[in-house]
């Protein structure tokens, strides 16, 4: 049986870092990331540094997850595990805190083309420290910012408890967090 796992969390979390040790770990993974590349993807990259409506980066997120559901879908189907830095929930997160869109609108407006993952890490932290952690960046994008990042982590942790997500302390040395990841990856394999 293929999984699909969702990794979430706000910037500086360590997301992409544990994706690409899981990557490492399991050959047969395959690691993907929102947005991708795709057109839509591509434009969602570019308006993270442009200031633009909330309504106008949520449909260019939208139309990026459709296409990429469909390449996870078919991935799954030949029996390949899947890893997603980033997935809906992100969207609902980021979105809510960036507008007036109710986190429920997000969540329901993106039902009929996602598809529930077996098991999504959330991995909190406080701003401070994800801030910290992305300092040394080129570049910073709009989301990138103390008040906004605390709306958006309260968003993930009301999230997180709706949608049964495991919460991860990612404040922790990035090795302990992987065993962690890895420990509950290797449980939901043996259908424990």
């Amino acid at each position: 049986m293929s999984l699909f796992i969702v990794l979430e969390g706000i910037d500086g979390s360590g997301k992409s870092t544990i994706g690409r040790l899981l990557l490492s770990e399991y050959e047969e993974l395959y690691l993907t990331r929102e947005p991708t590349g795709c057109a839509a993807g591509r434009m969602a990259k570019r308006i993270a540094h442009e200031d633009t409506s909330p309504y106008y980066d949520l449909f260019l997120y939208l139309a990026d997850r459709v296409h990429h559901t469909r390449k996870i879908k078919n991935i799954l189907k030949n029996d390949r595990d899947v890893v997603c830095d980033r997935y809906w929930g992100s969207t609902a997160a980021y979105q809510a805190a960036m507008s007036e869109i109710g986190l429920d609108y997000l969540v329901n407006i993106q039902e009929p083309f996602v598809i529930t993952p077996d098991i999504t890490f959330l991995f909190d932290m406080a701003p401070e420290i994800g801030l910290e952690r992305i300092q040394c960046r080129d570049e910073t994008s709009k989301y990138e910012r103390m008040e906004f990042l605390k709306e958006v982590r309260s968003n993930y942790l009301e999230l997180a408890e709706v949608h049964q997500w495991e919460i991860i302390d990612a404040s922790k040395e990035i090795q302990d967090v992987f065993s962690q990841v890895k420990n509950m990856i290797n449980k939901k394999k043996e259908g424990v």
